[in-house]
């Protein structure tokens, strides 16, 4: 009998077999593992496996070293108590049969996808049923547990897939703030936004919810502060001040924010 692989790549890779952690040592299993994973639906082709894992720079024969990391993989699965056969060859590709649902990142992706459809649905103007987007943001939010593919190897595949998995954290954070908002949590929003900033320290949006939940909050000193902060990053790192949204939102602010830096 085996046990289900799960893997997660929202942070350190991370991958368990019957429930029990499967530790990954060195960087090529671990990335065969993550991109495998995150490609689950299809082969991989040989070439783009030599090229994620750099085996044409480091390696004479870039083929052979590839069989000799994939019998390597299939070792570590036999280790573990998963079924050697779950990774698949066809032709001159490779696949990792483990389900949808036993990966993180698909799991994060598919969460958030369906939450900013409901968000969306019959919502002119506004969030449709905003505390049930929030409840499912908060889950598919909760899988991260740091950068996304961290220790694999940093081929163009796994740098993309960051990129987008990033974007859609960004995304999923701006519309749980709003929920937030929309359902008078703004002490969630005032507690969340600063680490979200830190991430994502040119993202507008971010920075007026932030400012909007301390206003709501009666703190408008740090809202002071936090246009401060937003002016000057924007300025350093783009040479502009901030954009139309929150000097609007800072129009309304009791403290006039925006005559202070005239």
């Amino acid at each position: 009998m085996t046990g289900r692989l799960e893997v997660g790549v929202l942070g350190p890779l991370r991958a368990t077999v019957g429930g029990a952690e499967a530790p990954l040592a060195g960087t090529k299993l671990r990335s065969m593992v993550a991109l495998l994973a995150l490609d689950s639906e299809r082969f991989l082709r040989r070439d783009e496996l030599i090229e994620e894992l750099g085996l044409a720079d480091t390696t004479k024969d870039a083929v052979n070293a590839l069989h000799a990391h994939v019998a390597r993989l299939r070792r570590w699965l036999h280790e573990n108590g998963c079924d050697t056969g779950a990774i698949e060859t066809v032709g001159s590709g490779y696949r990792l049969a483990v389900d949808r649902s036993a990966v993180d990142a698909h799991r994060f992706t598919d969460g958030v996808t369906h939450a900013l459809a409901v968000a969306r649905r019959d919502a002119p103007g506004g969030l449709a049923v905003p505390s049930v987007v929030a409840t499912m943001l908060e889950d598919a939010l909760s899988q991260w547990r740091g950068d996304p593919l961290v220790d694999v190897a940093d081929g163009p595949r796994a740098a993309a897939a960051a990129d987008e998995l990033r974007r859609l954290r960004t995304s999923a954070r701006e519309v749980l703030l709003d929920a937030w908002l929309a359902t008078a949590r703004p002490r969630d929003v005032a507690l969340a936004a600063p680490a979200f900033i830190e991430d994502d320290p040119l993202d507008e949006r971010l920075r007026e919810q932030f400012i909007l939940a301390l206003q709501h909050l009666g703190r408008h000193a740090e809202a002071v502060a936090a246009y401060r902060s937003a002016d000057h990053v924007f300025r350093t790192e783009l040479g502009i001040s901030p954009g139309p949204g929150l000097r609007t939102l800072l129009h309304h602010s009791p403290h006039r924010v925006l005559a202070t830096h005239r």
